[in-house]
C-alpha cells in the first residue's frame, strides 16, 4: 500500500482519521469536548461531524476507531431527501471553507472553535430526574 505524502510537520496519525460518517458514533472524554466548544453550532446538514474529529484532534486527543470484535450496531433509517438537502444547502463555498479549515487544524494542530462560551445549553437550568429500578 502507497500512502500519500504526509505535510511535513503533520503527523501521520492526524492524516488517517476516521472521517466518514464519524457522528454516529462518537463517543469522547468531556474534556476533549469542552476544549473545542462541542459540536460546532454549524446550519449545514452534512460536514459538522467531521469538523468536529478534526478540531478534538488538533487538540491533541487521538482518535481510536474500534476494530472487530467491538462493533456497534447502527439502526437503519432510512436518507430520505438527504442528497436533495445536501445539494440544496451545502455551497461549493462551504465545502471550500470547510477544506481549508480542516487543513488548517491539521497543519497547525490548533482546533478552530466555533461555538462562543455559551456554546450547547451553557444558560440553560434542567430539572434532574433519578430514575431507579
Amino acid at each position: 500500500e502507497v500512502l500519500p505524502p504526509v505535510e511535513e510537520g503533520v503527523p501521520r496519525w492526524m492524516t488517517e482519521l476516521h472521517t466518514y460518517a464519524d457522528g454516529d458514533f462518537w463517543l469522547s472524554t468531556k474534556l476533549a469536548v469542552d476544549q473545542v466548544r462541542g459540536y460546532p453550532e454549524l446550519p449545514l446538514p452534512v460536514l459538522v461531524d467531521s469538523f468536529l474529529t478534526v478540531a478534538v484532534s488538533a487538540a491533541g486527543f487521538h482518535q481510536q476507531v474500534l476494530m472487530p470484535p467491538a462493533c456497534v450496531f447502527h439502526q437503519f433509517h432510512p436518507q430520505g431527501t438527504m442528497p436533495q438537502r445536501v445539494a440544496a444547502t451545502v455551497t461549493q463555498e462551504h465545502t471550500s471553507n470547510f477544506i481549508g479549515n480542516v487543513t488548517t487544524m491539521l497543519r497547525t494542530r490548533v482546533p478552530i472553535i466555533v461555538n462562543d462560551e455559551d456554546w450547547g445549553y451553557a444558560q440553560h437550568s434542567f430539572e434532574e430526574t433519578v430514575v431507579t429500578s
